[in-house]
Parts: structure tokens; C-alpha cells; sequence
């Protein structure tokens, strides 16, 4: 350890609240501005490297912002419990280097200040840079939200459409998710089963799709409820088909056996298709 004299002259200002911290929290809440203004400059080059390797891995390549931040929170942390064993172990490799330098008391000394204590200019600088990437950052975050927000009431102020349809009597739901539903009919002599969905369009009309996906070649149209649906049925498959703006609404329904009940309900549920479209 260097003589007490030497190390007040490097450190300079708040020599005596360096000295007796544990922690230091300029650098725990500024890490990379107190370096430069502690001309600090390879450890504040070291700082960047490391923090820039934690947003890289963690956040770009396996998207984990919220880790990334805990982690970063812990390396400042521990930057700052150890930075006054490493501004040490700089000062006493400085000093070493003025002292072999010369002999002359006065000479030594002013080096030793001339070497250490703080650099305004470097504070400066880097307190603008700082503040242009804070102004960058909060434009670009208020924008994102701005986004957000207007996407949002853009979305509220879109039509939402869906199918609407009443579920004949006796048919029990075997699957169901926002553009699924699948239901089932049986007993001694009746069995059949339907299924509604709703998919994004890739036909140019309903009949592009019936006949593309069904090979069918008797497509019928018909309008329910002020909208016109394309059919075909073949072999007790009945499959009906309508677009609406970039949505495909289908209804897939088989009878497998029949004595009245199947038939009848696929008229019922024919009958209450209905495209709803609302605010």
C-alpha cells in the first residue's frame, strides 16, 4: 500500500468518503459516467463490454428482458461493493510507475495529481451522450406506446364479426376454441355431427373453395338471414361456405345415420346462421 499522501493526492476530491465507504453508489446508480469521471477510462471501457454482452445474450438472443435487467441490477451491484478495491489497485499500479519515473518529492506528487483526481470535461461529455440516448430511448418508448394505445382504439373501433348459430337439441360439444366448434348427435337410430369454423380466407370466392378443397362440382347458393351461403351435399355431407371481408366461415355437417332427428336438425341449424357484426 502506498503512503497515505500519495493516495489523497490521486483520489483528491472526497478522498476521505472514498476511503471509508463499502459501497459505492455513484457507481452503482452511474457506472460508466463516474469511471470517465474518475478517468477510470479501461474500466469504464470493460463496464460497457460486460453490460453489452448481458443485454446481447440475454435479451436479444433469448429475448429474456426481464432477466436481463436482474442481472444487470446484480453486476452494478457488485461493481460497486468492489469499486474501491479496484480504484485502489489502480492508484497503487499508477503511483508505482510515477514513483520508478523520478525521485524528486515535488515532481512525484504533482505526477501523481496530474494522473489521478477528476476530469470535468469527461463528466460533461458523458453526461450529454448520456442524455441524447435517454431522450432517444423514451421518444422511441413513447412512440411504441402511442402505437399501442392507437392500435388499441383502432381495434375498438373495427367491426368485430362472428358466426352466430343455435346449437340443435341434443348435440353434445366435443371440441371448442375461438375458431372451432365441433358437436355430436346420437341415440338407437340417429347419428350424426357438425362442425363450425372460422379461418383467415386464402380463395378468391366460395366456390374456389368448395371446389379446390371438395372436389365439388354442384354448388348451390343460398341466403340465410341476409347472407348468401355456397353449398353442396354428397353421401349426407353437407358443407356450406361464406367470405366476409378476410375471414372464411365453414360449416362441415354428416349424417352417418338417420331417421328424422339428424335431418331435421341440420334445417334448424341451417336456419340460425348468422354473420353478426357489431361495434
Amino acid at each position: 500500500m502506498q503512503d497515505e499522501k500519495y493516495i489523497e493526492a490521486y483520489i483528491g476530491k472526497n478522498y476521505n468518503k472514498i476511503m471509508n465507504s463499502t459501497f459505492s453508489w455513484p457507481t452503482f446508480l452511474v457506472s460508466i459516467i463516474y469511471f470517465l469521471y474518475r478517468k477510470l477510462w479501461l474500466y469504464a471501457l470493460i463496464y460497457y463490454i460486460i453490460s453489452f454482452l448481458i443485454t446481447l445474450i440475454f435479451d436479444s438472443i433469448f429475448n429474456m428482458p426481464t432477466i436481463t435487467s436482474l442481472i444487470s441490477i446484480i453486476y452494478s451491484f457488485i461493481v460497486a461493493m468492489k469499486f474501491k478495491d479496484l480504484y485502489l489497485y489502480k492508484i497503487n499500479r499508477d503511483i508505482n510507475k510515477i514513483k520508478m519515473s523520478t525521485n524528486d518529492e515535488e515532481e512525484i506528487l504533482e505526477k501523481i495529481k496530474k494522473k489521478g483526481g477528476v476530469s470535468n470535461t469527461a463528466l460533461i461529455i458523458s453526461i450529454v451522450i448520456y442524455s441524447v440516448i435517454l431522450i432517444i430511448s423514451y421518444k422511441e418508448e413513447y412512440e411504441r406506446i402511442s402505437n399501442i394505445l392507437n392500435n388499441t382504439n383502432d381495434l375498438k373501433e373495427e367491426k368485430i364479426t362472428r358466426i352466430d348459430y343455435n346449437i340443435p337439441d341434443g348435440f353434445v360439444n366435443n371440441y371448442e376454441s375461438n375458431t372451432y366448434s365441433s358437436y355430436k348427435y346420437t341415440d338407437e337410430e340417429n347419428d350424426c355431427n357438425f362442425i363450425i369454423q372460422t379461418m383467415n380466407n386464402n380463395y378468391d370466392n366460395e366456390n374456389a373453395y368448395l371446389e379446390n378443397v371438395y372436389q365439388a362440382s354442384n354448388i348451390e347458393s343460398i341466403v340465410i338471414n341476409n347472407n348468401t351461403w355456397y353449398y353442396f351435399n354428397e353421401e349426407n355431407t353437407y358443407i356450406y361456405a361464406l367470405i366476409y371481408e378476410d375471414k372464411l366461415y365453414t360449416l362441415n355437417y354428416y349424417i352417418n345415420k338417420d331417421s328424422g332427428v339428424c335431418s331435421g336438425s341440420l334445417n334448424d341449424l341451417t336456419n340460425s346462421l348468422n354473420l353478426v357484426t357489431g361495434e
